[in-house]
């Protein structure tokens, strides 16, 4: 077998070539490491973020709809119905704030107070029902509606007995256009309540004019304002 000898040139370029492979060599080697896996990620090698505490997101609560069927309109016939097995109170005692009454008070009086009162209330007592009639001192009464009037002048009148006492206590009440007036006898004695438009006096009788058979009428005649 001949061996054939390089010329000079062919030694200068094989030179040449084996100096820049040497040289691309060390480059490579001198690359970061960071650098050189830049793009070529492990499962090993991917960061783990560090897990943060946190209270879980509250879901937002939708307003609770109801449906229309299940809304109960109030009316004045439901009223009634309900009113006959409950206390329906006849009047409110009046506080600090409350006009004085047009009615003149006789100075015999001692015991008293204001009261209001709906003049023209949509439902007026019947029979069966029970009133409840505040008093003097914070007290209050429950009187049975017994039997209901209209008078020959248009006023309505319901009479009854205090409950718990048989028949020896007589109330009576009467609606006038503009006054209410109401006769109301207890075991501690007789009180009267007169209103004018919705304002008006419960008092406690006087000894002298205490009744000696209270409420043996049931028709109670109101004086209208001129």
């Amino acid at each position: 077998m001949q061996i054939q000898k390089l010329t000079d040139k062919q030694k200068i370029f094989a030179i040449a070539v084996l100096v820049v492979v040497a040289c691309a060599s060390m480059l490579l080697v001198q690359v970061p490491q960071s650098e050189k896996g830049a793009h070529m990620w492990t499962a090993e090698s991917i960061p783990v973020p560090q897990t943060v505490n946190s209270s879980p997101t509250m879901k937002a609560e939708m307003p609770t709809v109801v449906p229309a069927q299940s809304v109960q309109k109030f009316s004045p016939q439901s009223a009634t119905a309900v009113a006959v097995n409950a206390d329906v109170k006849s009047w409110t005692m009046g506080d600090v704030k409350t006009d004085t009454p047009k009615i003149p008070l006789s100075e015999k009086i001692s015991d008293y107070a204001i009261v209001q009162l709906e003049q023209n209330p949509e439902q007026l007592p019947a029979v069966g029902q029970q009133i409840q009639l505040p008093m003097l001192n914070g007290q209050s009464v429950v009187a049975n509606v017994e039997s209901t009037t209209t008078n020959p002048n248009g006023d309505y009148t319901w009479s009854g007995h205090l409950q718990g006492y048989g028949t020896d206590y007589p109330v009576v009440m009467t609606y006038g256009e503009h006054s209410i007036f109401a006769t109301i006898t207890t075991p501690q004695g007789s009180f009267t309540m007169e209103s004018i438009d919705g304002l008006g006096w419960l008092y406690k009788n006087p000894a002298e004019i205490e009744l000696s058979n209270p409420g043996a009428n049931d028709f109670l005649e109101v004086n209208e304002p001129h």
